[in-house]
């Protein structure tokens, strides 16, 4: 189990993608082994490595593989997304989503009552009490939500990210699990600040 911080947004668990693997070498491998058509393009050469770090996230996280990788309870998600240049290309980055609360707001921004906000659960699966997640209040006639979510975008410029050589096997694997590690590094490094800020929190 993770001990979260205000800096903390993702974990990865490399000792249960091992001791959970039905290959007895990595659980994430296995999936990876059942998408490969994912991982090369059409006349079977690796995909670039902006297309490759983005495809390895996305089998890496929920709801494709649950467990691996592990969001903070009380965010939304972080994905892999296309922004967009100056130049009018398109670059890779992550996208953090943040559920802010009214009281994160100042008090002339707040909606009045009777609007309704982020409701939440203590959660038994993570026994975290600071960090939960957040759900959708009960609608009731009158009682309108508001719901407001701040997506942290961070660009994926000067990460170490590896340029793709394989598109199956070992060395497929091992690429991947670099993307999925240097990710998570990242964006608890420069996402996480910035979420913190968001809440309220001391980093």
């Amino acid at each position: 189990m993770t001990d979260w911080t205000s800096t903390t947004l993702v974990s990865v668990d490399e000792p249960g993608d091992r001791s959970g693997a039905s290959d007895g070498h990595s659980r994430y491998g296995v999936y990876l082994s059942q998408r490969l058509e994912e991982f090369h393009d059409e006349d079977g050469t690796p995909l670039p490595l902006e297309e490759f770090a983005a495809a390895a996230w996305r089998v890496a996280t929920p709801p494709v593989l649950l467990d691996y990788v592990t969001f903070r309870p009380d965010l939304q998600g972080i994905e892999a997304v296309w922004a967009e240049n100056e130049d009018g290309t398109g670059s890779l980055a992550f996208k953090v989503s943040v559920p802010v609360r009214f009281d994160a707001f100042l008090s002339e921004r707040r909606p009045r009552h009777p609007w309704q906000d982020w409701t939440t659960q203590y959660d038994l699966s993570t026994r975290d009490d600071t960090y939960r997640h957040p759900w959708e209040p009960t609608l009731k006639p009158g009682r309108p939500a508001v719901l407001t979510v701040s997506n942290v975008m961070v660009p994926a410029v000067g990460w170490d990210l590896p340029t793709p050589k394989h598109t199956e096997g070992r060395g497929l694997v091992e690429e991947a699990k670099q993307v999925v590690r240097e990710v998570a590094r990242r964006v608890n490094e420069e996402a996480g600040p910035m979420a913190a800020q968001l809440l309220g929190e001391k980093c």
